[in-house]
């Protein structure tokens, strides 16, 4: 019985690598036909669902959605790699939802420590080679502990080349254009005494996001099509596509379709963008 037992655990398990092998290479085959057409530079992800997706499936605790979440993370990461898209965005944390309950405020302070910290891990190992991690935000309003975290995990990413991921926490773009004219005013009342113009150039240069290029695609999870004060400064030529899907149900189809529409709409953008 017990031998039995054992022979089907390990068939189970031979199956399952096989599988696993089989779908690795279903979808290399299906990037590289997605590649055939053009890759978007950047993809914004707005990640909306997480607290609907803990409801619907009866998960317990405050954190739980978002740790559902976090899982979708490392999967959208690697597809990006895996297609060849040079920059993804991830909407962690708005600047709104500091007056979501303190108890859930704090669940999710401490759960991104714990995943940076995890990260923080696997590039002293050396196996986030591939990645570049940067934080971007008003980093000020978050706590030391995750800020000196946050920082820790920048400067061990720093020279990685591959993919850059750029994780956006206490933010609104409407926060980001006030701290970027203030900044830009600085910086010319310091370059001297003549009449103070700002350009938009120099506007563009002190926004929190300006270490990226514009995204080309904002892919929303939720069903909702709003941006809810994302990059709407450096969307306004982007593509939006929206998922009914909540963030932790996205999968590699969500990601493929939303590539393949950007594919369709890619030659009016480009007029667009020229007009513009």
């Amino acid at each position: 019985m017990f031998i039995a037992k054992m022979n089907t655990r390990e068939q189970v398990g031979e199956f399952s690598k096989l599988f696993n092998a089989f779908m690795t290479v279903m979808r290399r085959f299906i990037f590289k036909v997605l590649c055939v057409g053009p890759i978007p530079n950047h993809i914004s992800f707005i990640m909306d669902g997480n607290r609907r997706f803990a409801k619907k499936h009866n998960l317990q605790g405050l954190d739980a959605g978002h740790r559902a979440g976090f899982v979708s993370v490392t999967y959208v990461l690697q597809y990006c790699q895996e297609i060849g898209v040079p920059y993804v965005t991830l909407y962690a944390f708005g600047i709104d939802n500091f007056k979501r309950e303190p108890e859930e405020v704090k669940c999710m302070m401490d759960l991104m420590l714990e995943k940076i910290e995890l990260t923080i891990d696997q590039a002293i190992s050396g196996n986030l080679k591939d990645l570049k991690v940067i934080f971007a935000g008003d980093l000020n309003l978050l706590n030391e502990r995750l800020k000196v975290a946050a920082q820790r995990l920048m400067e061990l990413t720093e020279e990685n080349r591959g993919l850059v991921a750029v994780v956006i926490v206490a933010y609104s773009t409407s926060h980001e254009i006030v701290q970027a004219i203030r900044e830009s005013c600085v910086r010319k009342c310091v370059d001297g005494d003549s009449p103070l113009v700002l350009e938009m150039s120099d506007v563009e240069e002190c926004m929190y996001t300006s270490i990226v290029p514009d995204p080309d695609l904002v892919i929303r999870s939720g069903g909702i099509d709003r941006l809810s004060n994302f990059m709407t400064w450096q969307s306004s030529r982007s593509l939006l596509h929206t998922t009914a899907a909540l963030w932790p149900e996205l999968g590699l189809w969500h990601l493929v379709w939303a590539i393949l529409k950007f594919q369709r709409m890619h030659d009016y953008l480009q007029k667009k963008q020229k007009l513009d």
